[in-house]
C-alpha cells in the first residue's frame, strides 16, 4: 500500500495517486528482482558535505532477498528546521527524500525508466476502484486509445508485465483483475496491409472466442474487428506524462523514504504541456541526475532549450479576431484540451468536432492556424482542391486517407477540411452521382475515425452550409457550428487594433471603421497593410491620412443622396416588422455599398407568419416609393426572397387549403409572371407589397427617424433599434393577412 505518511499537493485524484505509486513500487521490485540488482546506497555524510568522494561506501554483494520497501521511515527533513530544509534545497539536495541517519537512495546500474513512465501513465487511466474493477466486465474489450504507431509498439511490448504488476497493485486494494489477454494493432502499414489486418483480427477473434477479458491496444474504435466492436464497453486514451507522474516515480528512483520535497519539486518543474514535448530518451536522461531536485532543475532546463529551439508558431488566438460567440467557444475548446492533455478530462466529454461556416475572408482557416498555434500542436490541413489535385477518385481517395492517417499518428492535433461545400451531396442526381457518393462516404467514414481519436480536434469550413451533404455536418460528426460572419463596426475597431499594434491609439479609427462595415476580415486586414504601405512609400510615420486614402481604395466615400436612400430602404424593413409584431433584427447597417438587415424567421412558419415576413421583405421597397417617390434595384435580393417564401408557401409548404401538391424548388427556377404558376405568386406578393405599403404610409415620420439614427450611427443593433421604434406609437395596417392572401 502507499507510504502512509505521504502529504500530496496534487489534483490528481486520491485513488490514482494511491494506484500509480503502488504499481510503481511493484514494477520498481520487479525489475530488482529480474536484474538481481540491489538498491545502492550512501553513507550520511555525501548529501550534506561537498568533500564526499571518499566517503563512497563499497556496494554490497548482490543479496538473494531484495527488499520490497525501504525500512527507513523518518527523513532527514525531520530533524532539521526551516530554513535549513530551504538551504538544502536550493542546493538541489532534497532533505525529505534522505533518511534521518543520512541515508540516500541512488540509481540502480539498470534504472526501467521506459517501464515505469508507461506504468504511471497507465495507471492515471483509473479515477475511482470502479473503474479499475471495469476491466474484468464479463467477455468485455475494452480500447487502449494510442494513435502514434511507434509508442504503442513500445507500449505494448511493456504491456503484459505492466498489467500483470497492476493487477498486483491491485490486490492490495481487494481489487481482482487477473486474467485479462491483450492485443496490439500493428502499425499503420502493416494494419492497412491484407495481412496485417487478417493476423490482427483472428487474434482478437481468437482471444473473444476463449472467453477472455481482452484489452486492445489501437487508434481508435474503427480498428476493431466485428467482435470487438459488438463486445466493446469502453475506450480508455493513455494519458500523456505529467508532473504528478514525474513525483511519482521520483518517490520510487530517487527517494529512500517514499517522500519527497514535493513542493521545491513542482515550482522547478515545467508545466505539464512543456513536459509532454519530451520525448523518452530526454525525459530517461532527465532522470540521471543524482536528486529529485535535480531531476526537476533538469526537465525544466530541457524543456526551455525546446522552446527555444522550435521554429515560431502562426498565430494565437490572442493574435486574431473572432466574433466573441466564436472566441468564448475556441477558449473553451483550447481549455478542455489542457485538462485532457493532463488527464483531468477524458476525451468522450469534449466537444472536438466544429463547423465554421460564413462568407469568405471572415477567418475560417486563420481559426484553423490560431488553434493549433494556441494549443501548440501540429495542424494538418486538406481540402476538396487538394485531393482533387492528386487526380482521379482513387489518387483522391488516397490523398484524404493520407492526411487523415497523418492526423492520427500527429494526435493531439487540429485537423482541417476546407471547402466542405465542394464534396457536394448525394441526394443530387447528375452524371458524377457515383464519383460524388463514393468522395462522400469516404469523408463520413474518416470524419467518423477522427471524432473517436482521442485528441483530435476536426475542424470543417464551408462558405455555404446548405450545399453541404446533411450526414456531413450533422452531430457526431460536427456537433458545434460556429458562424464566422463580416465584422461589426467594433470587429473591425479589433482588427485594427491586432493590425496597427502601438500605432493604433495615434489613429481616429471610428470614420475608417464607419466606411469599411460589411467588409470581411481579410478586406479590413488588406486596407491597413495598403495604409502601412503608403507610409512606408513616403518614408513618414503612418497617419490618418493614409489610413483614409487605403479606404477610398476599397470603399469610395458614397454620395449622400445614395446614403439617404440606402438608410429609408432598411427602416422600411425595421418599422414594417415593429408593426407587424415579429422580432426585430439582430443587426441593421447602411454603408455607400448598400445596406443589411440581418431579421429572424419564425421556427414554425404558418400561413400568417410566412405572410408578414413576405410584408418586412417588401418593406424596405415600400419605403424608397412612399418617401422618394421612386424604387430602386436595391430590392433586387428583397424581391428574389419574397418571390420564393410566396412559392413555397403554395407549392412546397401546403400552407393553402386548396393545393397540398408539393412541386419542388424546380418549377421556381422556371416562374413566369405570364403563366397561371408564376401569375399566382405574382398576385401574393403584390397584396403583401400593398399592405407593407400601407404601414410605411402611416408610420412615414417613424421610417425617417429611424433612417436619420442609421446615417449617424451606420450600424444599430436589436436593442438599440427598439429604443428608437419604443419613442412613437405605431400604426397598422387596416388589410388584415387573410383577406391579402385569399
Amino acid at each position: 500500500m502507499p507510504h502512509p505518511s505521504i502529504a500530496r499537493d496534487s489534483a490528481t485524484p486520491a485513488f490514482t495517486l494511491d494506484l500509480m505509486q503502488n504499481l510503481l513500487r511493484h514494477v520498481y521490485v520487479e525489475n530488482h528482482r529480474r536484474t538481481n540488482t540491489p538498491a545502492r546506497f550512501a553513507s550520511s555524510k555525501p548529501p550534506f558535505d561537498d568533500d564526499t568522494d571518499d566517503d563512497l561506501m563499497d556496494f554490497p554483494d548482490t543479496p538473494e532477498d531484495v527488499p520490497t520497501l525501504p525500512s527507513y521511515k523518518t527523513t532527514a527533513a525531520d530533524n532539521l528546521g526551516s530554513e535549513e530544509i530551504a538551504e538544502l534545497q536550493a542546493r538541489g539536495i532534497d532533505p525529505y527524500a534522505t533518511a534521518a541517519d543520512g541515508t540516500a537512495c541512488l540509481q540502480q546500474a539498470k534504472l526501467p525508466l521506459a517501464r515505469l513512465i508507461f506504468a504511471a501513465r497507465f495507471a492515471a487511466i483509473f479515477k475511482t476502484p470502479d473503474m479499475a474493477r471495469s476491466l474484468v466486465s464479463p467477455q468485455a474489450v475494452t480500447l487502449l486509445s494510442i494513435p502514434d504507431d511507434e509508442e504503442r509498439q513500445v507500449f505494448f511490448d511493456m504491456f503484459p508485465d505492466i498489467l500483470e504488476q497492476t493487477a498486483k497493485a491491485l490486490d492490495d486494494f481487494g481489487i481482482n483483475v487477473h486474467g485479462i489477454a491483450v492485443a496490439e494493432l500493428p502499425n499503420v502499414q502493416a494494419a492497412s496491409s491484407n495481412r496485417g489486418r487478417k493476423d490482427f483480427n483472428d487474434k482478437v477473434d481468437r482471444l473473444i472466442a476463449e472467453g477472455n477479458n481482452v484489452i486492445v491496444c489501437a487508434r481508435t474504435r474503427d480498428d476493431l474487428p466485428p467482435s470487438g466492436k459488438l463486445l466493446w464497453m469502453r475506450t480508455a486514451t493513455l494519458p500523456p506524462m505529467t508532473g504528478d507522474m514525474v513525483i511519482e516515480i521520483l518517490r520510487q528512483t530517487h527517494s529512500i523514504t517514499g517522500q519527497v520535497s514535493e513542493a521545491a519539486i513542482r515550482d522547478r518543474l515545467p508545466d505539464d504541456l512543456a513536459l509532454q514535448a519530451l520525448h523518452m530518451p530526454l525525459l530517461k536522461s532527465a532522470f540521471t541526475e543524482q536528486t529529485t531536485l535535480m531531476v526537476a532543475a533538469r526537465l525544466y532546463a530541457l524543456t526551455r532549450r525546446l522552446d527555444t529551439g522550435k521554429v515560431a508558431r502562426g498565430p494565437t488566438l490572442d493574435a486574431i479576431y473572432l466574433p466573441p460567440q466564436a472566441q468564448q467557444e475556441m477558449q473553451h475548446l483550447l481549455g478542455d484540451l489542457a485538462q485532457w492533455r493532463t488527464g483531468h478530462l477524458p476525451w468522450s466529454e469534449v466537444t472536438s468536432s466544429v463547423l465554421l461556416y460564413g462568407p469568405p475572408g471572415t477567418g475560417k482557416t486563420l481559426l484553423a492556424q490560431a488553434l493549433a498555434g494556441s494549443a501548440g500542436i501540429p495542424l494538418i490541413a486538406t481540402s476538396y482542391g487538394i485531393c482533387q489535385k492528386a487526380g482521379h477518385q482513387g489518387d483522391f481517395l488516397r490523398t484524404l486517407s493520407e492526411s487523415v492517417e497523418k492526423t492520427i499518428a500527429s494526435a493531439p492535433c487540429v485537423f482541417f477540411v476546407d471547402e466542405l461545400d465542394s464534396f457536394s451531396k448525394r441526394s443530387v442526381s447528375h452524371r458524377n452521382s457515383g464519383y460524388v457518393a463514393a468522395i462522400v462516404n469516404a469523408l463520413l467514414e474518416h470524419i467518423t475515425t477522427l471524432n473517436n481519436t482521442a485528441g483530435v480536434i476536426v475542424l470543417g469550413a464551408t462558405n455555404l452550409p446548405e450545399n453541404v451533404d446533411p450526414a456531413i455536418i450533422r452531430p457526431g460528426r460536427f456537433d458545434r457550428h460556429t458562424a464566422l460572419e463580416n465584422p461589426d463596426r467594433a470587429g473591425i475597431k479589433r482588427i485594427f487594433e491586432i493590425e496597427l499594434g502601438a500605432s493604433a491609439q495615434d489613429l481616429d479609427l471610428a470614420p475608417a471603421a464607419d466606411r469599411l462595415l460589411g467588409m470581411s476580415g481579410a478586406q479590413v486586414a488588406a486596407v491597413v497593410r495598403d495604409a502601412r504601405g503608403q507610409a512606408r512609400h513616403s518614408n513618414t510615420t503612418l497617419g490618418n491620412h493614409h489610413l483614409k486614402a487605403a479606404v477610398d481604395h476599397v470603399a469610395p466615400e458614397g454620395r449622400q443622396e445614395d446614403l439617404h436612400r440606402i438608410a429609408i430602404h432598411e427602416a422600411g424593413h425595421a418599422v414594417v416588422a415593429h408593426s407587424l409584431d415579429l422580432p426585430l433584427p439582430d443587426m441593421v447597417r447602411i454603408t455607400a455599398r448598400g445596406g443589411a438587415y440581418h431579421g429572424k424567421m419564425p421556427f414554425a412558419a404558418t400561413k400568417k407568419t410566412v405572410c408578414d415576413q413576405i410584408a418586412v421583405t417588401l418593406g424596405g421597397r415600400a419605403a424608397e416609393a412612399v418617401l422618394l417617390g421612386s424604387v430602386s434595384n436595391g430590392a433586387e435580393a428583397d424581391l428574389e426572397q419574397a418571390t420564393e417564401l410566396a412559392f413555397k408557401a403554395r407549392y412546397s409548404w401546403g400552407l393553402y387549403a386548396n393545393n397540398l401538391l408539393s412541386v419542388g424548388s424546380v418549377k421556381l427556377a422556371q416562374l413566369d409572371p405570364l403563366d397561371p404558376l408564376g401569375s399566382v405568386v405574382n398576385s401574393d406578393i403584390k397584396g403583401h407589397y400593398l399592405r407593407a405599403k400601407e404601414i410605411v404610409e402611416g408610420n412615414a415620420k417613424l421610417v425617417e427617424r429611424v433612417a436619420e439614427a442609421l446615417l449617424e450611427q451606420r450600424e444599430i443593433d436589436g436593442d438599440a433599434l427598439a429604443e428608437v421604434l419604443a419613442a412613437h406609437d405605431i400604426t397598422n395596417s387596416d388589410r388584415p393577412t387573410e383577406a391579402l392572401v385569399g
